[in-house]
């Protein structure tokens, strides 16, 4: 039972460093839980730690590949085979992760719903690509924006890119999916988070 909370505060503490401000408490939490779930099971090797770890940088690098897919599953087996590798069960590893994933994300979605988005760690990964020069704007004031219309350049689940008059913006959806290339309007400015909305053809 211990190995299925220290999992899931490990995975929970992820969510908070990547979707709110609070990164560093997230961050120390997660790398907390992790390190006493392996240090509890005794017979687990650092190998598998290696591949748990590998699998978790996965999972982060297709939260910021859109659709990729590739990255995520591959990411998820090698966590479950960590996992399996380190209880020596692999319905144990099974049900412990699962659990883990269930809560991750039921906690994105109340955390998505109150406003938050990856921005916050995008801005630590991306930090080196979000320039004028490639078509960024550094401006927060995205007030005049309200209103105007542009299209997805990579799918919204919340978050994603959007393109408004030849520049890409980081936006936010509204309650919905919406996919890559789709007509959108922009809805809601609230500083430098830009809700948006698809676009009905007949409006």
């Amino acid at each position: 039972m211990l190995d299925i909370v220290l999992l899931s505060i490990g995975f929970l503490g992820l969510v908070i460093a990547a979707l709110t401000p609070r990164s560093t408490i997230g961050g120390a939490v997660s790398l907390a839980s992790f390190s006493a779930y392996f240090f509890l099971n005794d017979h687990a090797e650092w190998y598998t730690i290696i591949i748990f770890i590998l699998g978790i940088s996965l999972l982060v690098f297709e939260v910021f590949i859109p659709d990729f897919g590739i990255a995520g599953i591959f990411g998820v087996l090698l966590i479950l085979f960590g996992l399996y590798q380190t209880v020596g069960d692999l319905a144990q590893a099974v049900r412990d992760l699962s659990i883990a994933f269930l809560l991750s994300v039921g906690l994105v979605i109340i955390l998505a719903k109150k406003g938050y988005s990856f921005d916050n760690f995008s801005k630590l990964v991306l930090t080196n690509n979000l320039d004028t020069a490639r078509g960024y704007s550094s401006n927060i004031d995205y007030s005049t924006l309200l209103g105007k219309k542009g299209k997805t350049l990579t799918a919204l689940r919340p978050t994603g890119k959007a393109v408004f008059d030849e520049v890409s913006l980081d936006v936010l959806s509204q309650n919905e999916r919406i996919e890559e290339n789709v007509l959108i309007e922009v809805i809601r400015v609230e500083g430098s988070k830009i809700v948006v909305r698809r676009v009905v053809e007949d409006e």
